[in-house]
């Protein structure tokens, strides 16, 4: 089993996702780190990110994909990047190269204190509109879940025996699988830190996250999940 997986969701990202690629593999090769995989979930592209996600895989030894035949979204993304992945340790990242691979050894050095250790972005490279949906996503998702962290939808270090223990109830096109991951940490009495983190504007292609349908999805979905995860704690007492 690799130590360390590197996953990179990806929904057309065929302009950004062979530089970030690469920069995921010199950092595992500046920092030492052998055992390691990079793992490709591409999200039902249709502008050719399949194809390269495929040809990256061909050409790299540590480097895997896992395609969805159509697009299932935010959740669904993510749900197939924590059950796909191997490693003991698993780093998320996006595939837009916003998040900078390089900053991994500085989440690995936090490993043996921590189960879960957050990016927090000291400045956002985004629009103001971007900006102003991250801070009502976040308020949203600290009121419903009781998510204390200030951030938590950039990268990400997890324990993997952490995450496989864990059975999400998020659906597949709502952005609610992060603040549910931390809201059971929480519940299990996880350790959490936190990292901060440089944030790049984007390398090519366009945000998803900003459209009203997943806009919409998202604020739902955490009402429901709020009263989802009320429900299943209060069955386990």
């Amino acid at each position: 089993m690799p130590v360390v997986s590197i996953v990179l969701p990806a929904y057309d990202e065929v302009e950004s996702l062979a530089s970030v690629v690469d920069e995921a593999r010199d950092v595992l090769r500046s920092s030492g780190i052998a055992d390691a995989e990079i793992l490709i979930v591409d999200d039902g592209s249709t502008d050719g990110t399949a194809a390269l996600a495929d040809d990256l895989a061909r050409r790299y030894e540590n480097v895997r994909t896992v395609h969805h035949s159509t697009n299932l979204g935010f959740g669904g993304a993510m749900k197939t990047c924590f059950r796909e992945a191997r490693g003991d340790w698993i780093f998320l990242a996006a595939a837009d190269g916003q998040i900078p691979i390089a900053m991994l050894p500085r989440f690995l050095r936090l490993k043996d204190t921590a189960d879960v250790v957050i990016g927090v972005r000291e400045r956002r490279a985004d629009a103001p509109v971007r900006q102003f949906l991250s801070w009502g996503f976040h308020f949203a998702a600290r009121a419903l879940l009781s998510v204390p962290q200030r951030e938590f939808s950039s990268a990400f270090l997890f324990s993997g025996e952490l995450l496989r223990g864990m059975c999400l109830r998020s659906g597949s096109r709502a952005a609610t699988v992060l603040p549910e991951v931390l809201y059971r940490a929480r519940r299990r009495g996880a350790r959490v830190a936190e990292v901060v983190i440089e944030h790049r504007p984007r390398r090519a292609g366009r945000a998803k996250g900003a459209g009203a349908l997943v806009i919409m999805a998202t604020f739902v979905e955490l009402a429901r999940l709020a009263v989802v995860l009320r429900l299943e704690r209060k069955h386990k007492r």
